[in-house]
């Protein structure tokens, strides 16, 4: 039976260095929704993006997770997630938001109960046009992302600091 793996953690970790690798080697990697969104509705002159509407552009990630979730469950291969639904909560802390559907949506759609878990990781995190945080507060989002994997009871792998 094919598995379903996450990789997350802090935002700018070297994540999406190594799902790209990945991916060039034929694996099948998911893309984060967040970019996805962001990209989306900014070519369309839509409100969701954070700084328009967050709970929008929260709700918008949610949905576009789950879809890729269930798009994904007929595949007959394995598959890596860059994020997954949990990480969906950590984004609504981040704007101080509680949403009920996606605490429910974490509990419905499971994954490999090990995560691969990128930590904050100073000497590569640089900010571009839809990464515009501080290290600092990319810092506090993967330590929110760490505790609520745990909460939903997944086992946290840690991913080195190394090139």
């Amino acid at each position: 039976m094919p598995k379903r793996f996450v990789m997350t953690g802090a935002m700018g970790s070297g994540k999406s260095t190594v799902l790209k690798l990945l991916q060039a080697a034929g694996l099948n990697v998911i893309e984060e929704p967040a970019r996805q969104i962001l990209a989306e509705q900014r070519s369309i002159g839509d409100d969701g993006v954070p700084e328009k509407n967050p709970e929008y552009f929260l709700q918008l990630m949610l949905s576009r997770a789950i879809y890729q979730f269930k798009q994904t469950q007929e595949l007959d291969e394995n598959v890596i997630y860059d994020r997954g639904i949990p990480d969906m909560l950590a984004y609504f802390h981040l704007f101080s938001m509680n949403y009920p559907p996606a605490q429910q949506a974490s509990k419905l759609f499971r994954y490999e109960p090990h995560v691969f878990f990128f930590p904050a990781w100073k000497e590569i995190y640089t900010t571009d046009d839809e990464r515009k945080m501080s290290f600092e507060l990319a810092q506090d989002f993967g330590m929110k992302v760490q505790q609520i994997y745990n909460e939903y009871g997944y086992t946290l792998i840690n991913v080195p600091c190394v090139p």
